[in-house]
């Protein structure tokens, strides 16, 4: 009878947790753009939320990262060797960006699409770069931060009027900090020993989420935009990294190693309900959400 009603107990179990998963995916909404390793090198791909129907967007070769998405719906990655380019998912070829200002990477563009900030390092010092604006058209450039070390990976917020991004000059250094977008008013937000990367500003301006390795492994962390009030939201072991917040501010997705291979997992933007979004034999990462 134990038996049973154990046997019992684990299906109902099991049932909820298929439910919740469900009625999860059943609430995602737009569209989700990763890489994704395909026929051995990282291409963008493409997500619908709602429906699941997914396309290749890139397929020429080197390896393509950290999609993002212009306020038109197209896409601007960078490759591994830090070129930047723009595409219109369903054209072929690519368009490149900021070419003779090589190396750039972590391009991200205003929420009107005026300008793009972007990370460009420099080729005479070794472990040195800053962040960059630019026009639309890749004119009227102008540096934004002019402090030794690295800084990188900006993140507009929805109003435009502020920028977030990392900096540090060496291990246990890097902290995240917040800029207005005139380059003036330059704050820290994160003061600590670890390593802090990739904010992402929630929808209504009112958060940053981040990954730092604060607990030994890295996990994704969220806090107030002034920095107040910080708080971990995932707890696991292995890689939890780039968050990004889905348009309506519910949910954040992220990719982790969890599993052994790179996957995008989805979560409430409390922390709960963490759950598997997307995944390939090779490993999917770099989610932006639409």
């Amino acid at each position: 009878m134990r038996f049973l009603v154990g046997i019992c107990l684990l299906a109902l179990s099991a049932g909820v947790v298929l439910e919740a998963a469900e009625q999860q995916g059943s609430r995602l909404q737009g569209t989700l753009a990763y890489v994704r390793l395909t026929q051995g090198t990282w291409q963008v791909w493409q997500k619908d939320l709602a429906t699941g129907v997914q396309k290749q967007i890139t397929a020429i070769s080197a390896d393509k990262r950290v999609p993002t998405w212009t306020q038109d719906g197209q896409i601007t990655y960078c490759t591994t060797n830090q070129s930047c380019f723009q595409i219109r998912p369903g054209e072929q070829g690519s368009e490149p960006l900021l070419s003779d200002l090589w190396p750039v990477r972590d391009v991200a563009w205003s929420p009107d699409g005026a300008t793009l900030a972007f990370s460009r390092f420099r080729t005479d010092i070794v472990d040195s770069a800053n962040i960059w604006v630019a026009d639309a058209s890749g004119e009227n450039r102008r540096m934004l931060t002019q402090d030794s070390g690295i800084q990188q990976q900006p993140a507009w917020s929805p109003s435009g009027a502020q920028i977030a991004f990392s900096a540090g000059q060496g291990y246990g250094t890097y902290e995240i900090y917040v800029i207005n977008a005139d380059g003036s008013n330059r704050r820290r937000l994160t003061n600590n020993t670890t390593h802090d990367f990739l904010p992402a500003w929630s929808p209504d301006g009112t958060q940053i989420a981040w990954s730092s390795d604060a607990t030994g492994d890295y996990e994704i962390w969220v806090m107030n935009a002034d920095g107040g009030n910080a708080r971990q939201l995932t707890n696991a072991r292995g890689l939890d990294t780039r968050p990004c917040w889905s348009p309506d501010g519910r949910f954040i997705a992220f990719g982790t190693n969890r599993s052994g291979t790179l996957e995008i997992w989805v979560m409430n933007a409390d922390g709960t309900n963490p759950q598997l979004l997307e995944k390939s034999a090779g490993g999917a990462s770099d989610p932006a959400w639409r």
